[in-house]
């Protein structure tokens, strides 16, 4: 590439090799063509290194490292890329052939924004569209409401620190835009399905299908969330002390409560799929 693009599409991959066809093709045919691609194999440990060492585009870069977890793979990603616009887009998702156009069209209109995300279309093991709720600070602080295949700024990226590392269990993305957000940023969403999002008919056959049916780790990653982000959560009140109440809860449950409150969240979690 010539110039140097304006937008960095950084794309994440553990084991969704068999994905990232589908993916780039949704890519190479956007109506705003000053992009990058970089994906990062995440210490993938079927064929997908092999399918990747196979993929050759001009706007196209891979990066194997070891396995670090999807917090590591973002950050190489992004510390690699060359626009000042970054697109998350995981290994098995697609975007519609406008979105980097209008995504790009908002930044430059309004330095405010922080995060664009649009509407999504669920596809795969479940069709129809991914309902997320209007965006506001309390729904937000009260779950993610910002899908992980969003925009933000580099220069803002770096400004936070990253994807915090600390996240093992997953929700590193809700916490990045959580820290996005305490910078001041505004939130744009695009009211268009102009993302897809694919759902499996088996909930561990991806990382926060995996995380939705384990209670101990949800839990822990939201009061994690909770802690790094006090200062955001005293803006909302009700929401700050649903939270301070739920951390008491948890930190006094009995053990043996606690291990039937895990099954049984494990299979109403596993029944949503089906």
């Amino acid at each position: 590439m010539t110039q140097e693009p304006k937008i960095s599409i950084v794309s994440p991959c553990y084991n969704h090799g068999r994905y990232v066809r589908e993916m780039l093709e949704s890519v190479f045919t956007q109506s705003f063509q000053s992009y990058e691609v970089i994906i990062v194999n995440d210490g993938s440990t079927d064929k997908t290194k092999e399918i990747l060492d196979n993929l050759h585009h001009e706007k196209l870069t891979i990066i194997h490292t070891p396995s670090s977890g999807p917090a590591a793979a973002r950050n190489t990603g992004i510390a690699a890329a060359r626009a000042p616009l970054i697109l998350n887009l995981d290994a098995d998702d697609k975007i519609a052939p406008t979105l980097l156009e209008k995504a790009y069209k908002i930044f430059e209109a309004d330095p405010s924004v922080g995060i664009v995300y649009s509407e999504q279309r669920l596809f795969g093991a479940q069709s129809g569209r991914f309902n997320l709720p209007p965006y506001s600070l309390a729904a937000m602080l009260k779950d993610n409401v910002i899908p992980s295949q969003a925009f933000f700024r580099r220069s803002d990226w770096k400004e936070v620190g990253g994807y915090s590392h600390e996240f093992i269990y997953g929700l590193e993305d809700y916490d990045f835009w959580l820290s996005i957000i305490s910078l001041g940023r505004h939130v744009y969403k695009i009211s268009e399905e102009l993302g897809y999002y694919r759902r499996y008919r088996n909930p561990v056959a991806c990382r926060s299908g995996r995380r939705a049916v384990n209670r101990r780790k949800l839990i822990s990653a939201r009061l994690m969330i909770f802690e790094r982000h006090q200062a955001l959560y005293a803006e909302e009140m009700v929401v700050y002390q649903a939270m301070t109440a739920l951390k008491c809860k948890i930190e006094n449950e009995n053990r043996i409560i606690r291990t039937c409150k895990e099954v049984y969240h494990a299979i109403r979690s596993r029944a949503q799929y089906k």
